[in-house]
């Protein structure tokens, strides 16, 4: 573990030199000396820090105004100020700006050692209660929510604050952006967390029963209605109801979903009366819904009864910073899931995840991550796993590709035909094998078997 760190900042060279013997014969730590607030700052940029003992009274920046620039720069350290006779009230001042103490020269030794030693206790909780507070985030109820781009830090900030709510929200994004993820994240930030949330797939069920199992209904109510049934609103009473791909609803169905939301009511098939649900709704939909209200597609008040809050999940090319970071969460995740080592990447491959495009956002990287990572034997994916185009773009390859037998080539060449068909194809019926299988007129069993060589998993296309 790295030693503790003091940054000691005074404008008199033989003080600080002074203070330096001084606090290293009583404390473990490393101790940086700084004449300046300029050259503090600078050390603090280059320098993990986790204490600085500055003076109050300095040319050019004075104590207050470093500790206020080194809040800026890093919350976390811990500021102690030195006074001289006189300067007292400017100390308090610093406290009220955020430092942890003051101590008065000239100093009596006990005393300093004490301060220095408290407040580097009080770094160390301080980020101790961060990284923990980081580490609960990223894995509840953030779940597999990965990223520190500005706009994913955006979403996380939108969530929390929305989770402190019951209004209604509306989540758009392009397919494979984590919109399923930010609801349930919603969801288990909430004070209705305590019971699961019911999702619906609206595209999954057919129009003909979406409003039986949506809403319920009575024994008898229709042919087969051999007894009452519980609709999804019922079941997701005191918790939160998942609309998802709510621009797939039929105008019937969604003339029948305004009146819930216009008062919490619902009234099963076969039935006369209608009663509250104590249920949140949160809708998500990668279509232009202002578009479909002009062709008459969606109806306009049921889409401002769900627009209360709007939160859009960015698209993978918005935050291409953030991909070495999910490269690295989905090795670790597919290694779990696939009981195997954790592969690793070389840098040309990762730079051709960082230049393409990924129409299939995040849910397409994943996908590729889980594949490439079933296909390989050892320990590193090797740049021959990329299609053969990318393999011969790069002039210092070209010569490489030349002297690799053509059979080798073909090969590789299906490979990665088969897996992004796979990947359009599944994503397309939404993981429906037996669609999959009338569209690309592949037999179903034979389907299922390229599936499995492949390593894809069927579950992660269906909502």
């Amino acid at each position: 573990m790295m030693a503790d760190t003091i940054l000691i900042v005074d404008d008199e060279i033989d003080l600080l030199n002074g203070l330096e013997r001084t606090i290293t014969m009583e404390i473990d730590c490393r101790v940086l000396l700084a004449e300046n607030g300029s050259n503090a700052l600078k050390i603090l940029r280059e320098e993990a820090v986790d204490v600085v003992l500055a003076d109050i009274l300095m040319p050019e920046m004075d104590g207050i105004s470093l500790l206020r620039a080194t809040k800026d720069f890093d919350p976390a350290v811990t500021v102690i100020i030195m006074t001289a006779f006189g300067t007292v009230e400017k100390a308090v001042e610093a406290v009220k700006a955020g430092a942890y103490d003051f101590i008065q020269k000239p100093f009596e030794e006990e005393r300093l050692i004490h301060i220095l030693k408290k407040g580097l206790e009080l770094n160390r909780l301080v980020r101790e209660n961060a990284r923990l507070f980081e580490k609960v985030r990223e894995q509840a109820p953030f779940e597999n929510m990965v990223g520190k781009s500005r706009p994913m830090i955006k979403v996380f900030n939108t969530i929390q604050m929305l989770a402190r709510t019951d209004v209604t929200v509306l989540i758009l994004g392009e397919t494979g952006t984590g919109k399923d993820m930010a609801v349930r994240a919603i969801h288990r930030c909430s004070n209705r967390r305590r019971k699961p949330m019911v999702t619906v797939n609206c595209p999954a069920l057919p129009e003909s029963i979406l409003e039986s199992e949506l809403f319920g209904y009575k024994k008898g109510a229709f042919t087969n209605a051999a007894e009452d049934k519980k609709g999804l609103f019922d079941q997701a009473h005191g918790s939160t109801i998942f609309l998802d791909e709510i621009g797939n609803l039929s105008l019937a169905v969604q003339t029948k979903l305004l009146g819930v939301l216009q008062d919490k009511k619902i009234k099963p098939l076969g039935t006369s009366t209608r009663h509250e649900v104590d249920v949140r709704i949160i809708a998500a939909t990668n279509q232009n819904l202002e578009k479909k209200m002009k062709k008459h597609q969606f109806r306009e008040d049921l889409y401002f009864r769900l627009n209360v809050v709007t939160m859009t999940m960015p698209p993978l090319r918005e935050i291409k910073e953030d991909i070495p970071l999910l490269v690295d969460h989905f090795l670790e995740k597919t290694a779990c899931e696939l009981n195997v080592s954790t592969k690793k990447l070389p840098p040309e491959v990762m730079n051709y995840l960082l230049k393409k495009d990924w129409p299939g956002n995040i849910r397409e990287l994943e996908n590729t991550i889980r594949g490439w990572s079933a296909m390989t034997p050892g320990q590193t994916i090797s740049r021959d796993i990329l299609p053969v185009p990318e393999i011969c773009l790069p002039d210092n390859l070209q010569n490489t590709v030349l002297t690799r037998p053509y059979k080798e080539l073909k090969k590789k060449a299906v490979e990665n035909f088969t897996l992004n068909y796979l990947y359009h194809l599944l994503e397309h019926t939404k993981g429906n094998v037996t669609l999959s299988a009338q569209i690309s007129g592949i037999k179903r069993q034979s389907l299922q078997k390229i599936i499995k060589r492949f390593g894809v998993q069927v579950d992660r296309y269906r909502s």
